[in-house]
C-alpha cells in the first residue's frame, strides 16, 4: 500500500508540473500579441555619442548625444506597438531619459539601396514605421541583423525578428 501511494504521489506531482509547464508556456506564447496577429518584432538600439560626428551635434544641425531603444511589433492591418526609452545628454551638464510607449502605424515601400540608417534590406522592401506626425522611419523586412557604425561612438542595431 505505501509503494502504491509512494506512486501515485509521484505521478501526481509530475502530473501537476507537466500542467504547470503547458500552462506557462502557453501563457508566454500569447504574450507576443496573438490577438494582434504579429507579422514581425524590430528591435532597434541607436547610440550617438560622439560629439565631432555631424549627426551627433546638438539640435537643430543633429539629434544631440544619447540613444534610442526600441521595440516594435508590426501588426497585420497596419498597425502596431512601440515601447523604449530616449535619453540625451549635454557634455558636462548632464541629461535624462524617457519612456516611448505607443500605437504606431506602417506600411511597406520598394526603397534604393543605402536609404535606410537602420539596414539595407536585401530585397530593398522596408517596413515604414509611422510614430508620430513627421515621424516616419524605413526598417528592413527581411528577418536578420543589421549593424551600421559610421563612426567611433556612434552605432545602430537593428534586430528584425518573426
Amino acid at each position: 500500500m505505501k509503494k502504491l501511494l509512494s506512486a501515485f504521489s509521484t505521478l501526481a506531482i509530475s502530473g501537476l508540473l507537466a500542467v504547470a509547464g503547458v500552462a506557462a508556456s502557453a501563457g508566454g506564447a500569447s504574450a507576443y500579441g496573438a490577438a494582434d496577429q504579429p507579422l514581425a518584432q524590430i528591435e532597434l538600439s541607436g547610440n550617438c555619442n560622439n560629439p565631432d560626428f555631424p549627426l551627433c551635434a546638438p539640435p537643430p544641425a543633429g539629434f544631440g548625444l544619447g540613444g534610442i531603444w526600441l521595440w516594435i511589433e508590426i501588426d497585420e492591418g497596419n498597425t502596431g506597438d512601440v515601447a523604449g526609452a530616449g535619453c540625451g545628454h549635454v557634455q558636462g551638464v548632464g541629461g535624462g531619459a524617457g519612456p516611448i510607449v505607443g500605437d504606431i502605424t506602417w506600411f511597406k515601400a520598394t526603397l534604393p539601396p543605402g536609404a535606410s540608417p537602420f539596414g539595407t534590406d536585401p530585397t530593398n522592401t522596408y517596413y515604414i514605421v509611422v510614430l508620430g506626425p513627421g515621424e516616419a522611419f524605413p526598417f528592413p523586412v527581411t528577418v536578420g541583423h543589421y549593424s551600421f557604425m559610421p563612426a567611433p561612438g556612434v552605432a545602430v542595431q537593428t534586430q528584425v525578428a518573426p
